[in-house]
């Protein structure tokens, strides 16, 4: 694993200033390209949202369009598609894609297979924080920063009051909470961790798989070394006991919103969309949030979300129009509406003035969890690192299956993979 301390200290910087901020600033110069002649032209951008995130994301392309004509259809590729997607349409010459935000763990398989831009030569916007730049692939930068993001915890003050529980600050505490949650429900499991299968290479259960495994001090591309099977020790008994509940196995980043509403769940872990979905019910009071717990070696947040790239191939005034959303997008006026009304970190400093009041402990655990933060290896054998944790749930956790047995079969399903793919293996740090 790999933990980028000096980028996360400078992103925790920057969402610290949430507390603080009280002003909107003054007018931002929001679209830093050039844009004279793209008036008229349009391209498509695929970004995967959330229902509920669709209108503020339309609002900023609206803008968008008044100030430079460019008209901007939104479509949705998800991040297992996309490279398929991309590979037809560079490969054909015919783009319907022109601008593309992608999951920061899904980004090799691109750059391996030749279907990004180089973009090195793009002017990224002042006022981006230098932290959250993605990475540099063979010295060039194909991905723009667009939309960081952390999981936070959610905690039903009332249900918690009544068992006479406080929030886990370790997971010793994690299960003894979890426990008395159960008693307290008369024996139903009021935990839920999001472990489903759906999502292919950026899935709900290759993030909480790695945040958990990474607490430990193992390595998720590993699976098999000491830190991991103590991971999965520790979760096997607690769903032995039925200290979960079963919707687990269901559980991703909108249905973990429904179980909180419906009280499936008293304690869950998810993405920060989840505290602008219960403030529009009108339930947000009812639940403390913050950055979650540590694992006995440390706390590991996985620092995800998506960042921008030009498919290979676009060219002329679309090129042009899609470089200067790029750089819109990343602009003040931009990151202001999408951290208000979607409650979305942002890649700037100054973007932060409209955090609703009811969300700012929401953007404090950010900033806690975001102290700890993990940025995991982008490996073209992601997916098949997914399907190991999953062979690791249904066989050891749910299963009851001799750990060590099931995590060494794992290691050999992952090992052989990225040999397949040609991936130096095993990983050289960690």
């Amino acid at each position: 694993m790999r933990y980028r301390v000096k980028a996360v200290v400078a992103l925790v910087a920057v969402l610290a200033l949430v507390g603080a901020a009280c002003g909107g600033g003054g007018k931002n110069n929001a679209t830093p390209a050039a844009t004279g002649g793209l008036s008229g032209t349009t391209i498509t951008l695929s970004v995967s949202l959330a229902e509920s995130e669709v209108g503020p994301v339309q609002e900023v392309l609206n803008m968008f369009k008044s100030q430079t004509g460019v008209n901007v259809k939104l479509t949705s590729i998800t991040a297992q598609d996309l490279p398929q997607k991309l590979q037809v349409e560079v490969s054909s010459g015919r783009h319907t894609i022109h601008l593309f935000a992608q999951d920061n763990l899904a980004l090799a398989t691109l750059v391996d297979k030749g279907l990004v831009e180089d973009l090195s030569d793009v002017q990224i916007p002042d006022g981006v924080t230098q932290a959250l730049i993605p990475d540099k692939f063979d010295g060039k930068q194909y991905f723009l920063p667009f939309r960081p993001n952390v999981r936070v915890t959610y905690v039903n003050k009332d249900r918690f009051a009544s068992a006479g529980v406080q929030p886990p600050t370790t997971t010793d505490e994690f299960k003894t909470v979890a426990e008395k949650l159960k008693q307290a429900s008369g024996g139903q499991g009021k935990v839920t961790r999001s472990l489903s299968d759906t999502g292919g290479d950026t899935g709900p259960l290759g993030v909480t798989m790695s945040e958990w495994i990474g607490s430990y001090g193992g390595n998720p591309l590993l699976l098999n070394d000491q830190g991991s099977k103590d991971a999965i020790t520790f979760l096997q008994g607690m769903w032995k006991e039925g200290d979960f509940a079963k919707e687990s196995l269901q559980a991703k980043y909108d249905t973990e919103v429904d179980y909180l509403q419906g009280e499936t769940s008293w304690l869950a872990t998810n993405w920060p969309f989840t505290t602008g979905e219960l403030s529009k019910t009108g339930i947000l009071s009812k639940f403390d949030v913050y950055a979650g717990w540590k694992g006995p070696v440390r706390a590991a947040h996985v620092v995800g979300g998506d960042v921008l790239g030009i498919p290979k191939g676009v060219s002329g005034k679309q090129k042009a129009a899609a470089i200067a959303l790029a750089q819109f997008l990343e602009s003040k006026d931009a990151q202001t509406i999408l951290v208000a009304k979607n409650s979305w970190p942002s890649v700037r400093g100054d973007a932060l003035a409209e955090v609703p009041a009811d969300q700012k402990q929401t953007f404090d655990a950010i900033t806690a969890a975001l102290a700890d933060g993990w940025y995991r290896p982008n490996v073209v054998y992601w997916s098949d690192v997914e399907s190991a944790m999953d062979d690791v749930i249904h066989n050891a956790i749910v299963g009851g299956q001799d750990v060590k047995t099931v995590l060494d079969a794992a290691h050999g399903k992952i090992a052989a993979a990225a040999q397949s793919k040609g991936a130096a293996y095993p990983p050289a740090s960690s």
